[in-house]
């Protein structure tokens, strides 16, 4: 973390004179990252702000054994490391849930010079899956042993991990309490082992699921979103903790109807306008998946409003968004996968304004195969995704920005 303004100032104004300036929309060919005799999927990928070090992990699997692995780039993407594996032999996917669910399986973070990776993980079908810890210090090139951070007699899932102010925040689904609910863990120390807080956030009778989380620009606030079927449908539910995780929190109900609404992503405002609390999810109205959105001001406390606008218009499934925000440009980027081309293929789109206003359209992928678990960063207006594509003949890995 930087103390003083200037050293923020000055490595920012590097950042926009050694970054590239042309914007074109995504028309270089993509790179495979992985390039791997398995099928490869459910990709993550995260920057350090103004600067050209980006960091990916995904899952390699044969159909029965999983194995994660990790790359990184220190120019902006244009060149990457061979694929690391950080992972033994075992199951990360649930084979109950399809290749879309499955995107939840995995989730990772950086805090420059730390990276930190959260996954669920068992080592066969026959026990139970539990939530795994790993922590680099110097920016992917060493890691830290594997922690556990769960071990119940159910099954613990669905892990999500931010960091922030020297606080490390996972959030994860867990049906010890007779049905899945949303937990919660925080560790200080830049992350440092043990876990210093547990709570549990849901008292549902129903279930909750997916959760995704953010922190606010300062790291004293916590953001969840999930989706949760206690009404008798899969609704968004938003949780805010004050305090960096410790203090209370406040619920608040974001969909309602008849229809599915779940499958959510979250950001947060890190601008000079630092308010804002970003959510996608998809929604089954009008008949099919479609890709929404939503902007909650007032740092997502009681009384915010909030702004909705649907982002995908077509007659097939919208699947699977993802949400980033940049800070230097006040732009949010959302990315995910839609069947309209005739296979899946990855579409973005582009809001600036802080998210206020319109959005900007494109289409990332152009696959014969199906296209698939799109993630997204950002570097100023530039959007960075991953995703998973089968063209080649299983799924690889590729990589594209929007400036070169």
């Amino acid at each position: 973390m930087f103390k003083k303004a200037s050293c923020s100032f000055f490595i920012f104004v590097l950042f926009l004179a050694l970054a590239p300036q042309a914007r074109t929309e995504f028309t270089a060919p993509a790179k495979n990252l992985s390039n791997s005799a398995l099928d490869s999927l459910f990709p993550k990928i995260v920057q350090i702000p103004a600067k050209p070090d980006i960091f990916a992990i995904w899952v390699d699997t044969d159909g029965t054994t999983d194995f994660l692995y990790f790359v990184k780039s220190t120019d902006w993407g244009k060149t990457w490391t061979a694929p690391a594996g950080l992972s033994g032999s075992g199951q990360i996917r649930d084979p109950w849930y399809g290749n879309y669910i499955n995107s939840y399986a995995i989730s990772l973070a950086v805090d420059d010079p730390y990276i930190y990776i959260a996954m669920q993980w068992r080592p066969s079908a026959s026990e139970d899956f539990e939530i795994l810890y790993r922590r680099s210090t110097d920016l992917g090139e060493t890691w830290e042993p594997w922690v556990q951070l769960t071990d119940t007699a159910t099954d613990s899932r669905f892990p999500d991990v931010a960091a922030r102010a020297g606080f490390v925040h996972v959030t994860y689904s867990d049906a010890w309490a007779g049905n899945e609910e949303i937990m919660y863990k925080r560790m200080g120390g830049n992350g440092g082992y043990p876990v210093s807080l547990t709570s549990r956030l849901t008292f549902s009778a129903g279930m909750s699921f997916f959760p995704k989380i953010a922190l606010s620009k300062s790291g004293d606030t916590v953001h969840i979103v999930y989706e949760d079927d206690s009404s008798g449908q899969f609704n968004i539910f938003y949780k805010r903790i004050e305090t960096y995780g410790a203090g209370s929190y406040s619920t608040q109900q974001l969909t309602s109807g008849s229809f599915f609404n779940g499958n959510p992503d979250i950001t947060t405002s890190t601008g000079t306008d630092d308010q804002y609390v970003y959510i996608v999810y998809e929604t089954e109205w009008p008949g099919n998946r479609e890709i929404m959105y939503k902007r909650l001001n007032n740092y997502g406390a009681a009384g915010f409003s909030t702004y909705t606008a649907r982002l995908s218009y077509s007659s097939t499934e919208s699947r699977n968004p993802a949400i980033a925000f940049d800070g230097a440009y006040n732009t949010v980027h959302v990315t995910y996968a839609d069947n309209w081309p005739g296979n899946f293929d990855v579409m973005y789109r582009y809001l600036s304004g802080s998210g206020a206003g319109g959005y900007s359209s494109w289409r990332v992928s152009y696959g014969t195969g199906e296209s698939i678990n799109p993630a997204v960063d950002c570097s100023g207006i530039w959007a960075l995704v991953v995703w998973a594509d089968k063209t080649s003949g299983n799924f690889e890995i590729y990589y594209k920005n929007s400036y070169y």
